[in-house]
């Protein structure tokens, strides 16, 4: 089956997890520095001058940060709902749930890690190490979007020719992986679409 179009889901996992990020990166610095706040307030009872200009500073820095985090969490609330509702309207929310965890763990599962090899003058090193960014940099986008009906896998292609080998001589051990975390669902060969690969899984009857 061809996929003719990308998912709601797999259309913005990756923008989702990267809003998340931001926003619980920036809400766990203004909680650090709303404890260094508090600590120092209670422990210095008779603030210099210098004390109480950086403690403004940081207690602004601190009330940015925080409003900054609850801005740019509510993107992240508003798109989940909506695919929070569909999948009530249409599928299962453990399905979005266990979409959520096999797009995580199949994403480690491409990861390629650089191989430590001696060479006298780094060049091998050196080569590899491109190779191997450009690769996991197309795996990261990998998203997997399980419903009641198939599984599409989706995977970005990498760019360079190096990487591109690397993805192709896995084509059939990410089969196997996709094959042995759903069961319940027969996957096709893989159909390359433009620079993306796609793997579809039909429920078995």
């Amino acid at each position: 089956m061809k996929p003719t179009h990308k998912s709601y889901f797999v259309r913005i996992f990756m923008l989702t997890k990267i809003i998340l990020i931001i926003a619980s990166t920036a809400l766990l610095l203004s909680g650090v520095l709303f404890l260094l706040i508090a600590y120092v307030e209670h422990t210095i009872t008779a603030p210099s001058h210098l004390t109480l200009v950086v403690e403004t500073s940081v207690k602004g820095l601190y009330q940015w940060l925080a409003e900054f985090g609850l801005i740019t969490i509510s993107p992240f609330i508003a798109l989940l709902l909506i695919e929070v509702i569909s999948r009530l309207r249409h599928d299962s929310l453990s399905n979005l749930w266990r979409s959520i965890c096999l797009t995580l763990s199949f994403q480690r599962f491409l990861h390629q890690r650089e191989r430590n090899e001696i060479s006298l003058d780094k060049q091998t090193k050196q080569a590899i190490n491109p190779i191997l960014k450009d690769f996991n940099k197309a795996a990261r986008r990998c998203v997997i979007d399980i419903t009641n009906k198939q599984t599409i896998a989706f995977i970005k292609v990498p760019q360079s020719q190096q990487a591109h080998k690397i993805l192709k001589e896995m084509t059939e051990q990410i089969k196997e992986e996709l094959s042995s975390h759903n069961p319940q669902y027969y996957f096709s060969a893989p159909e390359r679409i433009k620079n993306t690969l796609w793997y579809i899984g039909t429920k078995r009857d």
